[in-house]
């Protein structure tokens, strides 16, 4: 009994550390976009590494709770719909977190240059780009960490 508490609880920790990461990632990037100057734009984009490498700490949690929880409760990956559907949208966020941590890297990368003043032509472009990849990554993020919050919660029959 204590061991399946323990679990939730490490598993709700788990959860906890993703969504602070989606609402500090969230926030320090509209202060990123509300700024001109581009000492200050990559100040605030070198603030979202760190944030951001919290979110696999948040997925390790919750995978290795997740598997626990499972072991404890008797379930396997296709004993319940609700958790078979459950995995594959934790393995999209997986996959989006990973993509736009490249992206991320890159539009930190671009902003540098444009501090530097060393940014090749079309490069404001460019970034003006990564920045509505960045704000749609934050936007599915969050949607996909809703549904797997609701299919946790509900847990809807097949």
């Amino acid at each position: 009994m204590y061991a399946r508490a323990i679990s939730l609880l490490i598993h709700f920790v788990g959860v906890g550390t993703l969504f602070a990461t989606i609402i500090a990632g969230w926030i320090i990037d509209g202060r990123y976009r509300k700024t001109t100057d581009w000492h200050a734009k990559l100040l605030y984009l070198r603030l979202l590494r760190p944030i951001g490498l919290l979110s696999p700490l948040g997925i390790v949690i919750m995978l290795g709770s997740g598997i626990a929880n499972m072991t404890i409760s008797g379930l396997g990956v296709f004993s319940a719909a609700w958790l078979s559907v459950k995995l594959v949208f934790f393995a999209l966020a997986v996959i989006s977190g990973i993509l736009f941590g490249i992206r991320g890297s890159q539009r930190t990368a671009l902003a540098a240059r444009l501090a530097e003043g060393k940014a090749p032509e079309g490069a404001e472009k460019k970034l003006a780009a990564l920045d509505r990849q960045q704000r749609m990554f934050y936007i599915v993020q969050t949607v996909l960490l809703l549904i797997i919050l609701a299919l946790s919660i509900l847990r809807p029959a097949a």
